[in-house]
């Protein structure tokens, strides 16, 4: 019976207006003869009840869409670059999907939200129904994909080509890097890879020598700095970097830059 006592835990979360309804729905199946329900038979009516009211709260938080499917944009109208005005229809661990009036809802990935500041989920800056305006970065036709973006354009050295793939990416790689941008949680590096990577403040060997610092202290935008692979996400496209040796690989400890 273990298993039925889940439900309690769902109830304990649902809202006064919910649990409202619950105990009158209660109070209006009862049986004539005032006949008592056994346990079993309250937490199976409970269960149901709680599911219905999920589903029903569901499709309630359900953003309505401005367009209907039939009047939308085709893909093969979009360029990439283009800029677009956009809705957020939900949110995943990865990223957040927009409608931007097109035949399919684009993926805006969470590496695409934000430069100045380390996103760990989309809910931390974003909102099912907000309206943003987002940069078309890619597309394919065939497979009807949309990939958006929230990042201007920067000037990139490197050909697709020539980048370094996270499949060729392993922990506890040396890489050597250049600070692109500086942030109040650490910075990012350019490493020559398909993604940039992430130097947490806390992962650097200044961190702690002055109190407070602002991460900026001991990093700067242009700076040449090594480090080692502590971490890849292929899920989300990231490499969190530190600027500490491991212990554990072998050769010299000290920090060279």
């Amino acid at each position: 019976r273990h298993h039925l006592a889940k439900p309690h835990n769902r109830w304990s979360k649902l809202n006064s207006n919910v649990k409202q309804r619950w105990r009158k729905n209660r109070q209006d199946k009862a049986k004539p003869n005032n006949k008592k329900e056994s346990k079993d038979e309250e937490r199976r009516r409970l269960m149901l009840f709680v599911k219905k009211a999920e589903r029903e709260d569901k499709r309630a938080s359900r953003i309505q869409r401005k367009l209907p499917f039939n009047m939308r944009t085709p893909l093969a109208a979009l360029a990439p670059g283009a800029k677009m005005e956009g809705q957020v229809i939900s949110l995943t661990s990865y990223g957040a999907y927009v409608d931007i009036g097109t035949e399919c809802d684009g993926l805006l990935h969470i590496s695409q939200i934000s430069r100045e500041i380390f996103v760990r989920h989309p809910r931390e800056v974003l909102s099912p129904g907000d309206e943003i305006e987002v940069q078309v970065k890619s597309l394919n036709l065939e497979e009807k994909k949309l990939q958006l973006t929230l990042l201007d354009e920067i000037e990139d050295d490197y050909d697709d080509e020539d980048r370094i793939q996270l499949d060729e990416i392993e922990v506890d790689d040396e890489l050597w890097g250049e600070v692109v941008r500086v942030t109040d949680y650490g910075a990012y590096v350019e490493l020559g890879a398909a993604v940039q990577g992430f130097v947490h403040f806390m992962d650097h060997p200044m961190f702690g020598a002055e109190p407070g610092a602002h991460p900026s202290t001991y990093l700067e935008r242009g700076q040449r700095i090594r480090t080692w692979v502590a971490d890849v996400d292929k899920d989300k496209n990231r490499v969190r970097l530190t600027a500490n040796r491991p212990p554990h690989l072998p050769g010299p400890k000290r920090q060279l830059y």
